[in-house]
């Protein structure tokens, strides 16, 4: 019995082995296989996750972009409104100045009854006009508004000696009720 075992198991040795290598050759190709699924399916996320990534980069850029853009339009808007806005403003002086000047009339001639008003501004320049001696001191204000020697939008009339403000609650004195007939001399006082 022995015997027959022996050579029972010599016949079948080599188709065990045989069996037996391959069992082993498949499941190291499906190890194999496993291990490859399992590194495709690394690669394929490390991939999605860099697309992502680079999307989300993307997108980050555009929006900046977008950003930066908006704001660039909103500044040349607001410097365009600011331009716009200087030039409704100068424009709106220039029209006072004309208005004021319209409104003066000409320059009276010599005599008893016209007071001679030099003004001195702030950077030095002197202006000298003659006035009927019963204008008003809003009249010497507005001679100061038509000429385009002042920047300056707040000031007051100074006399000085003695030193006189000739602020807004004296511009309806006349010139000869002011002190200021025949001649005066005053200076621009610019208010803060």
């Amino acid at each position: 019995m022995i015997t027959i075992l022996q050579r029972v198991v010599e016949e079948c040795t080599t188709s065990l082995v045989a069996a037996r290598i391959e069992a082993e050759e498949r499941l190291n190709n499906q190890r194999l296989r496993e291990e490859q699924d399992a590194a495709y399916r690394a690669a394929l996320e490390a991939d999605q996750a860099r697309e992502r990534q680079m999307r989300e980069e993307q997108e980050r850029i555009e929006r900046e972009a977008a950003e930066a853009e908006r704001k660039r339009i909103e500044d040349e808007e607001a410097q365009a409104r600011a331009v716009q806005e200087a030039a409704e403003k100068e424009a709106a002086l220039a029209r006072r100045r004309q208005e004021k000047a319209m409104a003066l009339g000409a320059e009276p001639e010599k005599g008893p009854d016209v007071t001679r008003v030099l003004i001195r501004f702030p950077t030095g320049e002197r202006k000298e006009r003659r006035f009927h001696s019963s204008a008003t001191i809003t009249s010497i204000y507005d001679y100061v508004d038509s000429l385009d020697c002042l920047k300056a939008e707040k000031y007051s009339l100074v006399s000085n000696f003695p030193r006189v403000t000739y602020g807004p609650e004296k511009n309806s004195q006349t010139l000869v009720e002011a002190g200021l007939h025949p001649q005066a001399s005053l200076f621009i006082e610019i208010e803060q």
